[in-house]
């Protein structure tokens, strides 16, 4: 299977098909699907790794309101999967950080933050995505460990003795504002519905 999938999507499958308090029922798919899940954060990186970075344009604003809202989502989702950690629902805790990398971060976030065809991104935004991807890498490490840390490692210089496993986990003390989620997923039904 490792051979085939890799150690992340054997690790992902086997992790995903483990509710807390249930039978063990195996799917070989979900290795599959953890192998394209890794798939899916190395496109992310490299697609944001190619975007030239211009310091002296300004941060637009449908940018700085994409970035409040994807740092309220994972404030939100790191609260849920602290809870489910505790209560060793550990499927549970990695469904909700596939969630959040794959459809919130990777296939909204983005897409939103995205510069124009052949356009320069600004450099703040570029730092707040760097900054962002990395926290991402944090959480999805105790799950996926192979593929985080080369991610971590490739998005600054770090040195040889660096890991991500020796970073502290991020915690939340504070609730999401629920203002900024409802606004932000109010104009995302509208811009869906409107495709």
């Amino acid at each position: 299977l490792m051979e085939k999938y890799g150690a992340d999507g054997v690790r992902f499958g086997m992790l995903l098909s483990s509710p807390a308090g249930n039978d063990l029922l195996f799917d070989e798919s979900l290795c599959e699907q953890g192998r394209n899940f890794s798939n899916k954060l190395w496109n992310a990186f490299r697609l944001v790794r190619g975007w030239e970075v211009d310091d002296n344009l300004p941060q637009p604003l449908h940018t700085e309101t994409a970035v409040k809202w994807i740092r309220e989502r994972m404030t939100e989702v790191l609260k849920g999967v602290q809870t489910n950690v505790e209560r060793y629902r550990i499927s549970e805790a990695l469904m909700d950080i596939y969630k959040l990398v794959w459809d919130d971060f990777c296939s909204c976030f983005l897409e939103v933050v995205k510069p124009g065809y052949q356009q320069p991104i600004d450099g703040k935004t570029y730092r707040e995505i760097i900054d962002i991807f990395e926290v991402l890498m944090q959480i999805l490490h105790p799950f996926m460990p192979f593929i985080t840390e080369e991610l971590w490692h490739t998005m600054r210089e770090r040195g040889e003795k660096e890991s991500i496993m020796m970073t502290k986990m991020p915690e939340v003390e504070t609730e999401a504002d629920q203002k900024v989620l409802d606004d932000f997923a109010a104009a995302r039904k509208v811009i869906e519905q409107v495709r």
